[in-house]
């Protein structure tokens, strides 16, 4: 998989690669280039620069740039120096555009959503990697019990108190059983599959995986371990719920 930030180098201009997809791939398919050795040593070069430890808001002037083809054009080996300055001077000016969406709020960056009356914040990035818990039950799970006992839930209650909003979570199964209900109350919880499905295009993919609510199946179907996440390239997938991989990403909700 390509890393962010991606994108082809030809000898007059950059173009990188679209929001959600790093693709080198899809990106030549999308200029109309055909992704040949041939090419690859003659029009284009595979770019990357990739931000330390993940971490997106780092200067770009400190990210690692990264030719991701064994062979390049003459005029790219000529002057290399001169055609990474280039891509990082397009990396930046992406970079500044996209920083200006998001919010900065008791020490994490936050994309907004805003669905009425109310705003929802995601988390740009993840919080933690953590078990999801001892079952695929998101109420009795290791991840709730954090981010409720969490110093960001405390945070988040300082600084906007009755703003925000009690949240609802349906734990509803991806087969429609409903053994666990949902949870209540909260003020800090990560997403379901309803959130992501009604909010998906306007929630930043990041460079690692996180945790859904809601449970692949419940015990009437034999299976209280597996538990739904998203991947960095969008995918939505399950995973045991004893596996510690998989990050937290949180939200919250604020009255407008």
């Amino acid at each position: 998989m390509c890393n962010f930030k991606s994108g082809i180098i030809l000898k007059n201009k950059v173009v990188l690669a679209p929001e959600g997809n790093e693709s080198h791939s899809d990106l030549l398919e999308s200029l109309g280039i055909e992704d040949t050795h041939m090419n690859a040593s003659k029009t284009f070069v595979r770019a990357e620069l990739i931000p330390k430890n993940d971490d997106k808001m780092i200067d770009v002037k400190e990210w690692r740039y990264k030719v991701d083809q064994d062979i390049v054009p003459d005029w790219y080996e000529k002057d290399p120096e001169r055609y990474e300055q280039d891509f990082r001077s397009a990396v930046e000016e992406y970079m500044n555009e996209w920083r200006k969406q998001l919010k900065f709020i008791c020490g994490h960056y936050w994309t907004s959503v805003q669905d009425g009356n109310r705003t929802y914040y995601f988390m740009n990035g993840i919080l933690k990697k953590l078990d999801f818990g001892e079952t695929n039950n998101y109420a009795e799970s290791y991840v709730r019990r954090d981010l409720i006992n969490s110093e960001l839930a405390e945070d988040l209650k300082k600084e906007f108190g009755d703003k925000l909003v009690p949240i609802s979570l349906d734990l509803t199964s991806m087969d429609g059983f409903k053994d666990y209900e949902s949870v209540e109350g909260d003020i800090l919880a990560i997403p379901n599959i309803q959130l992501l499905m009604k909010f998906g295009e306007n929630i930043p993919l990041i460079n690692n995986w996180y945790w859904l609510a809601n449970p692949n199946q419940t015990p009437k179907r034999g299976d209280s371990h597996f538990v739904r996440y998203v991947g960095s390239n969008g995918n939505v997938n399950c995973r045991d719920c004893g596996w510690g991989g998989k990050g937290v990403r949180p939200f919250f909700i604020l009255q407008s």
